[in-house]
């Protein structure tokens, strides 16, 4: 038997990340671009983009995602050439400021003329608000910029690798935003858990029971973003695997 006497080389197209179902990565990494594959991979990302901004951006705030997205559609189907691409990009990129502004004028104004219950008010509301706000900023802006990662796939294909994770934390950063961080039970949860912590016996003299709450509730947070993620992220991929031709999938 012949004795191995080095390793095969892999090539820069076959090298894979991990951000993404494999075949889909190194489909993307192989691509020529403007070929037949590298165009449908594009609209699978696509497809993703739109459906995370849809979820996670304003209606009033949404026109630059849909706009840059329809001047993509037009080159995939040979109706533009790649500047116009790379003008809707420019300008979607520059949009996203705005976008995220208007994200959180949106919340906070929802916030304000949201009536509450006295007796679910808690020490760390003013704080809690603060963070709805963000998060559901947030939201907004990683969906769009999933939009902005689909466009950078024109000349980059291996860009578009990036975007289903991308879109999924932003729909966790949405869903746990406008969900758990805005109710009260979590926020009652957070305090009760932190005045339990410093009323037994051998807790730190230097964590007080405020400073405390605040802390468990982004720990709290944090844990809900990384299931929300991690399950949008498993669709996500289940729709890139499903949609791709069986000849890139066996790849």
């Amino acid at each position: 038997m012949a004795k191995l006497r080095g390793l095969p080389l892999v090539l820069p197209s076959d090298q894979l990340t991990g951000v993404a179902p494999p075949a889909f990565e190194r489909a993307l990494g192989r691509a020529s671009v403007g070929s037949a594959e590298h165009r449908g991979l594009l609209h699978v990302a696509s497809a993703i983009a739109a459906h995370a901004s849809a979820a996670c951006a304003p209606p009033s705030a949404r026109a630059p995602v849909t706009h840059a997205l329809a001047a993509l559609d037009a080159w995939l189907f040979g109706r533009a050439d790649a500047a116009s691409v790379a003008k809707a990009r420019a300008e979607l990129f520059s949009a996203l400021a705005p976008l995220e502004r208007a994200t959180a004028d949106a919340v906070r104004a929802s916030l304000q003329r949201e009536a509450r219950p006295a007796r679910t008010a808690t020490p760390i509301d003013t704080h809690a608000d603060a963070v709805v706000v963000r998060w559901a900023a947030l939201g907004a802006h990683y969906a769009a910029s999933s939009a902005v990662l689909t466009l950078d796939g024109v000349e980059e294909p291996r860009e578009a690798a990036r975007v289903p994770a991308q879109a999924a934390g932003a729909f966790a950063h949405h869903f746990v935003g406008l969900g758990k961080a805005r109710g009260p039970e979590l926020r009652a949860l957070a305090c009760e858990r932190a005045e339990w912590e410093t009323e037994r016996p051998g807790a730190p003299r230097d964590h007080g029971a405020g400073a405390l709450a605040v802390q468990l509730f982004h720990e709290y947070l944090g844990s809900a973003w990384k299931d929300v993620s991690d399950a949008q992220r498993l669709a996500y991929f289940e729709l890139v695997e499903w949609a791709m031709p069986a000849g890139l999938s066996a790849s």
